[in-house]
């Protein structure tokens, strides 16, 4: 029975350990300006040229600074190639429209023409805005 219950520990031991870690990532910060100030708040969109690759995307913080994050996986984003758009707006209140922040072109992938190469390791990406 004692080498029975070994083998039961040392087979679920090499189970556990085998299997794909998943696919190559690395982190991705950076800082978001704006006329040359830090971008208070807004979301970074990155978005994946390959398929099967996940968005990544990022809260802007108040310093213009973000760490970019992938769903269900956390603060790692996948290796690849990254279309970027950038959504700012100035909620002011329920009976009022939000005013944006930044030009429009700015939250589309297609029109921002901003972009992001990740690498395995740490990465930055720095997005300046006119």
């Amino acid at each position: 029975m004692k080498q029975l219950f070994s083998c039961l520990i040392a087979l679920t031991t090499l189970i556990s350990g085998c299997g794909e870690s998943g696919p190559p990532s690395g982190t991705l910060t950076g800082v978001v300006t704006y006329k040359g100030k830090p971008l208070p708040t807004g979301t970074i969109t990155f978005v994946p040229q390959a398929e099967e690759t996940p968005f990544a995307y990022a809260e802007i913080e108040e310093d213009g600074s973000y760490v970019a994050e992938t769903p269900d996986v956390g603060s790692s984003v996948e290796v690849g190639s990254y279309k970027v758009m950038i959504s700012a707006v100035k909620d002011t209140g329920p009976e009022s429209p939000v005013i944006p922040l930044i030009p429009d072109k700015y939250s589309s992938d297609q029109s921002s023409g901003l972009s992001a190469e990740v690498s395995e390791g740490e990465n930055t990406a720095n997005f300046t805005l006119e």
